[in-house]
């Protein structure tokens, strides 16, 4: 099973600073009219997709898309806060914040309260599990559970819709009232509290990079999902803006090249073969 190496995928991206305060205006065309600052959420320690690197500017691969989203929207200029999962969601609805970045799954619930973007990337599942456990796949958990979740992560809706779908599997898996941290569901799995994590093998590399796990491992992929930017319902023509800078970015092959830099290998071509992309 291929293992991402965080720090080497990380590295090997060039990095902008941009500062958490404060922006600097675009230069907008000749007769484009004035440049739109536009405040983006991205959620904290969510790497590789959006965190704060050491000098606390915003850094991850969603951070790279951006920016080049950014590139040909010069009718607007993307201005980052980095917050916590709770705070990017509430400050979009709200209109602090018009769209918000953080490996976000299309769900019915989040296609209800916001306007969504097409995907800009594709999220496969792993499950963290003991060495010696046995446990390959979601069918081999029947009987055992899943660490817990909070329920409005889209890792609990894909999760459900696949238990929905298998009813002959008895997976024990608790939905949490409110977000907790991923660490926290793969040292579950370590203290014995669960039989496995659910989570992509990116995200469980980073803990494993951090904690030095020896007895643990990650499986290959077992579900997967696309991911968008969740935008305030107002927003409809910066929604529109960014759906033709993705397709074409898309068309280009950019994203999926970018996707290899981070993740070793391109997601989007990965997404087709399975079935995920359309």
């Amino acid at each position: 099973m291929r293992k991402t190496t965080i720090k080497t995928a990380i590295a090997a991206i060039t990095v902008a600073s941009i500062g958490l305060t404060g922006c600097a205006a675009k230069v907008a065309p000749t007769g484009s009219g004035d440049v739109r600052v536009v405040e983006v959420a991205l959620e904290a320690e969510n790497a590789p997709y959006t965190y704060e690197d050491e000098n606390g500017n915003p850094a991850g691969y969603e951070y790279e898309v951006l920016k080049l989203i950014d590139e040909k929207l010069p009718e607007y200029e993307f201005h980052y806060q980095v917050v916590d999962y709770e705070t990017a969601a509430a400050g979009v609805n709200t209109g602090k914040y018009a769209f918000e970045s953080g490996c976000k799954f299309r769900t019915p619930a989040r296609e209800e309260a916001f306007l969504v973007s097409e995907p800009y990337n594709y999220f496969f599942m792993n499950l963290v599990v003991k060495e010696d456990s046995g446990i390959e796949g979601l069918t081999d958990l029947d009987g055992k559970s899943i660490a817990s979740i909070v329920g409005t992560d889209g890792r609990a809706v894909a999760l459900n819709d696949w238990i929905k779908n298998h009813p002959e599997v008895a997976i024990d898996f608790q939905e949490l009232a409110a977000s907790g941290a991923m660490a926290d569901e793969i040292q579950g799995v370590e203290d014995g509290t669960f039989d496995a994590a659910y989570l992509s093998a990116e995200q469980a590399n980073a803990i494993f990079e951090e904690a030095g796990y020896t007895d643990l491992k990650i499986t290959d992929r077992v579900d997967g999902r696309d991911t968008v930017f969740l935008i305030n319902k107002s927003e409809t023509e910066l929604q529109a803006a960014i759906n033709g800078a993705l397709e074409e970015l898309t068309a280009d092959e950019s994203l999926g090249k970018l996707t290899v830099d981070f993740f070793g290998e391109d997601n989007f071509k990965v997404a087709e073969e399975i079935g995920l992309k359309k």
